[in-house]
């Protein structure tokens, strides 16, 4: 099988439209499932991880000084770097101004949020660039 090149536009606008998706739907669904506090806080924790990816996948994809091949390896580590950054600094921060986090339900949902955009990103990537299991152990 031949694999043809894809665009970084259609990769970064590909992630973050299904981040975007999972991120409304986990949020909905812990609003019906166990209400509007935790729905909030699940909806708080998948914009993190949107907000951090769509910094990484910008730099990785879409930066035009980082399309010269001898950029890309720092590019991408300043990318992972940073999404780690954003991350982490936005998590610090929302447990300690938003007291309400605090609580293990909502904590819960946040986390929950958080983890579940996550996993849709890493699914998309997989299946977008190829990356899925042949089944030969190759």
């Amino acid at each position: 099988m031949t694999k043809t090149a894809i665009s970084g536009t259609f990769i970064f606008r590909g992630l973050m439209l299904v981040q975007l998706t999972s991120l409304l739907v986990t949020a909905a669904l812990t609003v019906l499932l166990a209400g509007g506090l935790e729905g909030l806080a699940a909806l708080w924790g998948g914009a993190i991880c949107l907000l951090a990816h769509a910094w990484a996948g910008f730099l990785v994809w879409l930066h035009p000084r980082n399309q010269d091949p001898q950029r890309q390896a720092g590019a991408l580590i300043r990318a992972e770097a940073g999404k780690v950054a954003i991350m982490l600094f936005l998590l610090w921060l929302s447990f300690r101004e938003w007291p309400g986090l605090r609580d293990m339900s909502t904590a819960g949902a946040l986390l929950g949020g958080f983890f579940l955009v996550y996993v849709a990103g890493w699914v998309w990537l997989a299946w977008a660039t190829g990356e899925r299991g042949s089944g030969t152990g190759k």
